[in-house]
């Protein structure tokens, strides 16, 4: 038996219990994080599929794809109706992540290509230091006029090999609603407000983003 025919074995005892889950996330919860199979918020956090939205992207870094899944999320949750006050997105780094293997000479352009910088900038991004990562993309966030201010953001950093997460900063509200957003190091190619490539522009009215639908997490 292939690991494709166990899964599609899981799939069709699974299904037939199925019950479909509603088309927002019950916990108004999105989360950023890396696709190391280590750091599974289903088990994290105790979550139950509905429970949240979560996008895996590598290390769980902000970068010009979050960006744009965000916002992709985001007008889709706008259609059912979802407002960002009372939204909370969880970015989650954690503990020896092999993102720390791009670093090096060979590897530097492909990383500040994903980060969305130059290499120049690869160390304002704080690579190698997951709660500095962390606090980095809740600075880019805060000031990102895709982001709506009412958004929650929390910043936590999962370690392997306790199993435990710790809280490395939290934005509640995002930002002042009157507080401007501007370019920031280390963000050369995170998408700006019109939705090209380059610094944010400030000041900005920052658009009615909607709260991310779920996405359905994998069978375990």
């Amino acid at each position: 038996m292939t690991v494709i025919d166990e899964l599609l074995e899981r799939n069709a005892y699974l299904a037939a219990t199925h019950e479909p889950l509603p088309n927002l996330p019950r916990l108004n919860l999105c989360v950023v994080t890396c696709p190391d199979p280590r750091v599974d918020p289903m088990a994290i956090f105790g979550l139950r599929p509905g429970d949240a939205a979560v996008v895996r992207v590598a290390a769980g870094r902000v970068s010009p794809i979050v960006m744009q899944q965000l916002a992709f999320l985001a007008a889709t949750g706008s259609d059912y109706g979802q407002r960002p006050d009372g939204t909370e997105l969880i970015l989650m780094t954690h503990t020896n992540c092999g993102i720390v293997n791009f670093t090096g000479d060979d590897r530097r352009d492909a990383l500040a290509g994903f980060l969305g910088c130059s290499t120049g900038e690869l160390s304002s991004r704080a690579v190698t230091d997951p709660r500095e990562a962390v606090r980095r993309d809740i600075a880019i966030l805060a000031v990102s006029p895709q982001l709506p201010s009412e958004l929650s953001v929390t910043g936590i950093v999962y370690d392997v090999q306790t199993g435990r997460t710790e809280v490395i900063e939290r934005h509640s509200p995002l930002r002042q609603a009157s507080q401007p957003t501007r370019s920031v190091p280390g963000t050369s190619m995170i998408p700006n407000g019109s939705g090209c490539y380059g610094p944010v522009p400030a000041p900005a009215p920052a658009p009615d983003i909607r709260r991310p639908g779920p996405l359905r997490p994998d069978v375990g």
